[in-house]
């Protein structure tokens, strides 16, 4: 048995925003070649909106309103482009610019675009632009201490406080037998995710993946427990980058596999609730 489809695109889709936030855009595209659904097609959309390939990014964000209708982000970007074109069609809108450095038509359409773009990348799924930074509590020190102001709670999750980090383990597994979130797992973690972006600009995240203790099923698609566990810390790593905005090279990801379960016991070696990740919250630069 191969790879979950599942798991695979979300970890290529991780690692190709990362290449594109780094302007390596022919090495992304090249990643997510063969891959579909609406999030790669989302993604795509940014990057060639990014470049200015604007009739790219349209035709995938029309992909995406046809298998997603409704969806937000698509319709944006689609009406973003539409603004756009429109200015760079009224290029007397830049007429003193124009006269000032001499700008032809695709240098109308350029500006246009830097000034519409509203970077592309940096936008979540639903299209919305990060939402407004919290303030945070001064530590006894008199310096911003985001770990003293963040107050997590959700069902589902445990939250322990600690000096310098905050620890958020769950009550239910995340994961089923592989890498595949199961719907509840998903929905536990962009509710976490929400809760972390006021604070995305103050915090680093650790990801550590974990399995049970059952060596991996010949022939099931993983070398070792370890690697099924690294697999879960990255597909969680993607889902709260994407949920909390945190950049992420503010993420490490790392596994124990079947050793130090959060939820041990003589039942730990099949317990379905450690198919899961710890997450260790901490501020940025202190870890």
């Amino acid at each position: 048995m191969s790879v979950p489809a599942q798991a695979v695109r979300e970890v290529a889709v991780a690692q190709a925003r990362a290449l594109a936030r780094a302007g390596r855009y022919a090495e992304a595209e090249e990643l997510l070649e063969g891959e579909d659904g609406s999030v790669v097609l989302d993604l795509k959309a940014r990057m060639y909106a990014q470049q200015g390939r604007l009739d790219e990014a349209d035709r995938c964000w029309a992909g995406v309103a046809a298998l997603s209708p409704g969806d937000p982000g698509a319709a944006e970007g689609r009406r973003r482009i539409a603004r756009i074109r429109a200015t760079a069609a009224s290029p007397r809108r830049f007429v003193l610019a124009r006269s000032a450095f001499r700008l032809g038509t695709a240098s109308v359409v350029l500006l246009a675009f830097v000034m519409l773009a509203d970077v592309w990348l940096d936008r979540d799924e639903t299209g919305a632009p990060p939402r407004p930074s919290s303030p945070v509590v001064p530590s006894a020190a008199g310096s911003p201490d985001p770990i003293a102001a963040l107050k997590l709670e959700g069902q589902g999750m445990r939250i322990v406080h600690r000096a310098d980090e905050i620890e958020v383990t769950f009550e239910r597994g995340l994961f089923r037998r592989d890498a595949t979130l199961t719907s509840r797992g998903r929905a536990t973690l962009k509710d976490l995710g929400e809760q972390l972006r006021p604070y995305a600009a103050q915090i680093s995240v650790t990801v550590i993946g974990h399995t049970d203790r059952r060596a991996v099923h010949p022939g099931g698609g993983y070398a070792s427990n370890a690697e099924l566990g690294l697999l879960r810390a990255t597909v969680v790593r993607e889902v709260l980058r994407s949920s909390a905005r945190i950049p992420t090279a503010r993420f490490s990801v790392s596994t124990l596999a079947g050793l130090l379960p959060p939820h041990p016991g003589e039942a730990a070696s099949g317990d379905p609730r450690n198919r899961t990740v710890s997450v260790r919250i901490s501020a940025a630069g202190g870890r």
